[in-house]
């Protein structure tokens, strides 16, 4: 890849989201220097006047693209506009004046430093100092840099606090939410696994476990049975027995983690759940190529445990399964004719949702108009767009 993307890639995506908004606040307070006179001009217009709405727009845009504040409402109040303008004027001059610091000291100090030598004299009244150049240059331009993203970010913070007086305020974009997210998305991949392993104990406990005491109870009764004839129907009883064991130990294996799914992808998968489904199941499309096996293996989980909750509660006809490379994401939409009583909130779908987020997907549970239910799940998946790849039709 060329270097700038290689070097972007490597910094942590927290540490460039918070770069880029400390940008986009630098852009906000510059865009509010031109902006001041027209809000402060405005302010005494009629709320309605094609003026005043039009400068309003204006400012609703920088707040938008400068600060990440997206409003739920349209003020109509002057003191919209009035407190908003103030704001802008104050911030200008300051940090136009650390910008300009930060630029002039930066490149008179490389200039110097490189091409022409020499030490900056740092005098007092008692005593004078020497310093390199480069060294005063860029300490001195990097303090202007950080004062005027300080005040950036003041700012940011006033006009904030200026918009929840008049409409509520959403950050979608701040870095506070992605750390959220992320606090909650760890917390729900602890709770997936805690599940998973509840699922399978159940699996052991209530099929294996059960199969593999009534198999030694066999072996004991024929162990203790003096009639040779006995004895023999007890073992051909056990071995017919340890031959189903070992069948419900490849079944729950297969339900932990199909080793076709590394081998050969979500395709030949989806193809046994169908065979195997109780309600006839249609696979409408499924890609030929692979993706990453954390994503082939949370939509293989998505549709298994979908199609599983159809069986036991849905009282289907028929299920239809969809899974689509849009491109950037492995989209997956399981539909069912059934009675459409799917629980959102139930352990299940939660499950899903918690397994889904921990790969930064999305997964939504609803009826449709015509009845039954429609889990859709929309994995990222990081790969390049294919060219011309056709989508696999069972």
């Amino acid at each position: 890849m060329p270097w700038p993307s290689s070097l972007t890639a490597r910094i942590p995506r927290e540490s460039r989201m918070l770069a880029t908004r400390w940008a986009h606040s630098l852009l906000g307070v510059l865009w509010g220097g031109l902006l001041f006179l027209p809000l402060l001009v405005a302010a005494v217009f009629s709320p309605a006047s094609r003026f005043a709405v039009r400068v309003r727009g204006w400012e609703l845009a920088r707040h938008s693209r400068g600060f990440g504040l997206v409003l739920s409402d349209l003020p109509q109040q002057r003191r919209f506009l009035l407190f908003n303008g103030l704001i802008a004027g104050v911030a200008i001059i300051p940090t136009l004046n650390l910008l300009g610091g930060f630029l002039v000291v930066t490149l008179g100090s490389l200039i110097q430093g490189l091409f022409i030598g020499g030490a900056v004299d740092i005098g007092f009244d008692m005593w004078t100092i020497s310093q390199p150049t480069l060294f005063v240059g860029v300490l001195y331009g990097a303090a202007n840099l950080i004062g005027a993203i300080a005040l950036a970010e003041a700012a940011n913070w006033m006009h904030g606090r200026i918009d929840a007086n008049f409409a509520e305020v959403a950050r979608p974009f701040a870095l506070h939410t992605r750390i959220t997210e992320l606090l909650t998305t760890r917390r729900g991949v602890v709770l997936a696994i805690d599940d998973e392993r509840r699922r399978i104990e159940r699996d052991l406990h209530d099929g294996v476990q059960q199969n593999v005491v009534s198999l030694s109870v066999l072996i004991a009764r024929a162990q203790r049975a003096s009639d040779p004839v006995k004895t023999q129907s007890l073992l051909d009883d056990a071995l017919a027995q340890s031959q189903d064991l070992i069948d419900e130990m490849r079944e729950v294996a297969w339900r932990v983690y199909p080793t076709t799914l590394d081998e050969r992808g979500l395709g030949p998968v989806l193809e046994r759940i169908a065979a195997r489904s109780p309600v006839p199941l249609t696979l409408a499309a499924v890609p030929e190529r692979r993706f990453p096996p954390a994503v082939e293996s949370a939509t293989y989980f998505v549709i298994r445990e979908a199609v599983t909750n159809v069986v036991k509660h849905a009282e289907a006809a028929s299920i239809t399964v969809t899974v689509v490379d849009d491109g950037q994401a492995l989209c997956t939409e399981v539909v069912d004719d059934g009675n459409g009583q799917a629980d959102p909130n139930g352990s299940g779908l939660q499950g899903l949702v918690r397994r889904v987020g921990a790969l930064d997907g999305s997964l939504t549970a609803g009826s449709p108009d015509d009845g039954g239910t429609m889990i859709s799940a929309r994995i990222p998946h990081g790969l390049p767009v294919p060219s011309g790849e056709p989508e696999r039709k069972p």
